[in-house]
């Protein structure tokens, strides 16, 4: 296994809190759900707290959605807000909100 994929092997900075040590994980690239276990792993987060707590984590979020694709690519936008809603624990509203989001994000993107 990569370390650098492992949340078990990046520890915080001496000096970051949970937020601080949450964004760094963002900006490398890390999607939600990663971010999530690693702030588990090393912060004991409780689990009710994500949902709140990830509302600024926009690249994040989005990163979970390109990973559930990756996975699914034939997923209807329906299927996608629903399991996206179950894994982060979000309104089905703001799951679709995301879904609608990332497909008009992916489509000014450029390749």
């Amino acid at each position: 296994m990569n370390l650098a994929n492992d949340y078990r092997a990046l520890r915080p900075n001496s000096d970051e809190d949970r937020m601080s040590y949450a964004l760094r994980l963002q900006k490398d690239g890390f999607e939600e759900m990663f971010i999530r276990k690693a702030l588990r792993c090393h912060f004991q987060m409780k689990i009710e707290d994500f949902p709140v707590f990830f509302e600024g984590f926009e690249e994040a979020r989005l990163g979970h959605v390109a990973l559930l694709l990756q996975i699914g690519p034939n997923r209807s936008d329906y299927s996608l807000a629903r399991k996206i809603s179950k894994n982060l624990g979000i309104a089905p509203a703001h799951a679709e909100a995301l879904v609608i989001r990332f497909r008009t994000h992916s489509t000014n993107s450029p390749e």
